[in-house]
């Protein structure tokens, strides 16, 4: 019996299938990742299918579908060996590039299909018209950005869930793909996004409701990018004002619940109420960026945060339940944003924008203490340890940072599906009206 060897893919690998994997998806990353690390195996003698799928576990689907998408992305060839065995030649792959060329070629690559989905985005989203978001990636690549600026607003201050953006700029990488990078810091997404629609800005960080709502209102925005896939908001009380843990919007009747009602967390705080069936029996209290105090001052019974605030105040001793507002439906989290007239007429800046973002990615999940530091740069940070804001970036990464949709296109890929639901259902309750939204 004829016995054959393979090399294989090991722990050692796994970074470099992780890098790949933020911009190509896991799938293709695997099979890519194999190739480059296993290059010299394959020298003389290009890998074959058997090859790859031994050497990557995966299913002989699998990687045909992978091999495909790789060489029509150019980011691996292909080749033909005869053999002894009568038939057409068996075709064989190698990888083109180093590893590093090839994360740089996959995340350009990225950049360019996020903003020709955004050129997709339908222009009245509260319509019944539906988000394909399915639109082809250019055939000629965008030209790179050269000593570009691109300024960005930020819809809070500098925190953990801002990590790969500061990571990506602590890091040179936005230097490496020919930006320098201002952050601007603002009092909630609304503030964020008037900065775009002032032209103050090329980019901000925006609440994906807040965005459908503005766009509702007929301003010329449009998310290129999810930072994080779903929404992190969420209502929460101290442990006492409930009877065991916080679990349906009906344990909520007849509270006090604080929130910025205009706010994105007031947004999605009255959407979950109204789903759930008791928004018209609770009393709203209006509060803004008081939360916290007025929670412990016991003027409210509950109020809305993001998921890391009942986070700190259990770090800080203090017993609270949560439910998250999406608890039900995934709703998309918040959002990378720019106008359509950036997105016309800065192309290059916004791609390089994108690809650098996406390493920042991808360095803040592989070296958190590279978060802790890029936090602790900015002299306008949330007023806590970088360490804590490590951690809620390691927590948000866990819960609202990885799905299929992740899995298989990389990061920041926006499921039409998401926008669709949380559209219709903002529209349901009358929550995508004329009023603006601070935050």
């Amino acid at each position: 019996m004829r016995v054959r060897e393979f090399p294989v893919l090991g722990e050692a690998d796994r970074s470099v299938v992780d890098r790949l994997a933020c911009g190509i998806g896991e799938p293709a990353a695997t099979v890519l990742a194999y190739l480059l690390c296993r290059r010299e195996e394959f020298t003389t003698e290009p890998a074959s299918l058997l090859a790859v799928r031994i050497g990557t576990g995966s299913n002989r689907k699998a990687v045909r579908n992978a091999l495909a998408e790789l060489t029509e992305r150019e980011l691996i060839e292909t080749t033909t060996v005869r053999d002894e065995t009568p038939g057409r030649p068996e075709t064989r792959w190698r990888a083109t590039g180093s590893v590093e060329e090839t994360v740089d070629a996959a995340y350009d690559e990225h950049a360019r299909e996020l903003l020709a989905r955004a050129g997709a985005f339908p222009n009245r989203p509260e319509s019944n018209t539906t988000a394909e978001l399915d639109s082809p990636v250019p055939d000629a690549p965008i030209s790179h950005a050269t000593n570009a600026s691109v300024s960005l607003a930020l819809n809070w201050r500098p925190n953990g869930l801002h990590a790969p953006l500061f990571v990506a700029d602590e890091t040179g990488l936005y230097e490496k793909w020919g930006l320098s990078v201002g952050f601007d810091v603002h009092d909630g997404s609304r503030a964020a996004l008037d900065d775009i629609v002032s032209e103050a800005a090329d980019v901000a960080v925006s609440g994906a409701a807040t965005v459908l709502r503005a766009r509702a209102e007929g301003e010329k925005i449009v998310p290129v990018a999810l930072l994080f896939q779903h929404a992190m908001t969420t209502i929460y009380g101290l442990r006492t004002t409930f009877d065991g843990p916080l679990e349906r919007a009906e344990q909520l009747r007849g509270l006090r619940i604080g929130m910025p009602s205009t706010a994105e967390t007031g947004l999605l705080g009255r959407l979950f109420l109204s789903q759930g069936g008791v928004l018209d029996d609770v009393e709203i209290v209006d509060l803004r960026g008081e939360e916290r105090a007025a929670l412990l001052s016991g003027a409210v019974d509950a109020v809305t945060g993001s998921f890391s605030d009942p986070r700190k105040l259990r770090d800080d001793g203090i017993s609270v339940e949560s439910i998250p507002v999406a608890e039900r439906f995934p709703l998309p989290g918040p959002a990378i944003v720019t106008s359509e007239q950036a997105l016309s007429e800065r192309e290059p800046e916004l791609a390089a924008f994108l690809a650098a973002t996406t390493g920042g990615w991808t360095t803040a999940r592989q070296n958190p203490s590279r978060v802790e530091e890029a936090i602790e740069a900015h002299d306008d940070a949330e007023p806590s340890s970088p360490v804590r804001e490590r951690r809620t970036f390691e927590a948000a990464v866990a819960e609202f940072g990885t799905t299929d949709a992740v899995r298989n296109f990389g990061w920041g890929w926006g499921e039409a599906e998401l926008w669709n639901r949380l559209s219709t259902a903002l529209d349901g309750v009358g929550l995508l009206g004329s009023e603006g939204t601070e935050r």
